[in-house]
């Protein structure tokens, strides 16, 4: 009896490890329970779900290559990311349930432990924006090449488009910078700035910070690239003014458009 007792202990102890069983709930059906993102839902998922053993996170803070902060990640649970199937869960878990879970995400990567805890990247705030501003965005939209993957108008079907792969050689898109409604990592200047001083871990997305460095561009111009792209979607997203209702409809469909 002593020795089954002292066999169970080690197991009881992993199951009681904080944010495994809303891990385990809410989570693993797309992550999987290993958080390798091979959850029986990823399948059917464009873009797949993180695998977090690599440490690789699109949506961060820090610098191209690092790890996020815990904010970082508290961040992405509590808001989701837009434009895939990634919800928000604010209105679900407490804050000591997301620390719990930002932990037990953590877990699955040896990086956390091994690696310095990440530091954002420090920024000057955005300059003003007026039409002389959105005309040397639009001119380093194309000096840095942002068309190749965007498209000239910004829709996401520029000519290496359709070439994009992420880091597990998995097919991805580029964003169409006329819905930023759909932007994975928010749509709002300061949130465009970020991705292009950071990039998209594991994607072709880059950081441009070192073309700042080269003194190829200036942090204002980067900016200035920014306000771009958020000129290229409306102010408000679409709204759902009207539903159509249609009468189910059997045997051969009605050819005319006023049938």
């Amino acid at each position: 009896m002593a020795a089954s007792s002292l066999a169970a202990a080690p197991l009881a102890a992993q199951d009681a490890q904080p944010g495994k069983a809303d891990y385990d709930r809410w989570c693993a059906g797309c992550h999987g329970v290993d958080g390798k993102g091979e959850g029986p839902g990823a399948p059917m998922m464009m873009p797949r779900p993180r695998d977090f053993t690599t440490g690789r996170y699109q949506i961060r803070s820090t610098p191209s290559g690092a790890l996020p902060t815990d904010a970082d990640l508290t961040r992405v649970i509590l808001d989701g990311m837009p434009g895939t199937a990634m919800p928000g869960w604010r209105d679900h878990f407490g804050d000591r349930e997301v620390q719990d879970l930002v932990a037990y995400l953590q877990s699955f990567s040896p990086f956390f432990e091994s690696q310095p805890a990440p530091e954002a990247v420090e920024t000057a705030s955005a300059p003003g924006v007026d039409e002389a501003a959105l005309a040397e965005g639009r001119e380093f939209y194309e000096k840095i090449e942002c068309n190749k993957c965007h498209g000239e108008a910004g829709r996401g079907d520029g000519p290496s488009a359709p070439t994009l792969e992420d880091d597990d050689d998995r097919p991805v898109r580029a964003a169409d910078l006329t819905e930023n409604w759909f932007f994975n990592g928010g749509g709002s200047v300061e949130e465009i700035h970020e991705r292009l001083v950071t990039g998209l871990n594991g994607t072709p997305m880059p950081s441009f910070q070192d073309l700042i460095a080269a003194e190829f561009m200036t942090e204002e111009q980067l900016w200035h690239v920014a306000q771009y792209v958020r000129s290229l979607a409306p102010e408000d997203p679409p709204v759902v003014r009207e539903v159509v209702r249609a009468g189910r409809v059997e045997g051969e469909l009605p050819a005319s458009v006023d049938a």
